[in-house]
């Protein structure tokens, strides 16, 4: 992003779309009648796939090379990353699970632990209930 007034729309857009396609399928699952909680989790966890299934299909990195933040902060992003990240260690010969640690610790020390811990107290609270 060059800081032009289009690359503001495309952020905009692209995240918005994101948010669209996040939305969506949340309320598809509530059409289906999956409790709230449940449905808020799965929503979040079918958007990170998505976002870590358009890395591996390198369309991920266009989204991102498009509209800058509007597909970074996202959940979706926060899985790119680590995927990217992984796949990244792979190529440099690190072993899998090695690999799939450092992945997760530069998505963690990119985008910080706030995502992760609200993501596990979510996951808690459902639990406790």
């Amino acid at each position: 992003m060059s800081g032009r007034k289009i690359d503001y729309l495309w952020a905009f857009v692209i995240g918005g779309l994101i948010g669209v396609v996040a939305q969506a399928i949340f309320m598809l699952l509530l059409a289906f009648d999956i409790a709230y909680a449940y449905a808020v989790t799965l929503m979040l966890a079918a958007v990170a796939t998505i976002g870590v299934i358009l890395t591996v299909c390198e369309q991920y990195q266009r989204l991102e090379a498009l509209s800058g933040f509007g597909a970074m902060t996202p959940l979706s992003g926060f899985s790119a990353a680590i995927a990217s990240f992984t796949a990244a260690a792979l190529d440099g010969g690190a072993k899998p699970r090695q690999a799939a640690w450092d992945g997760l610790r530069a998505g963690v020390t990119i985008f910080g632990i706030g995502l992760p811990v609200a993501l596990l107290v979510a996951l808690l609270q459902d639990i406790a209930a």
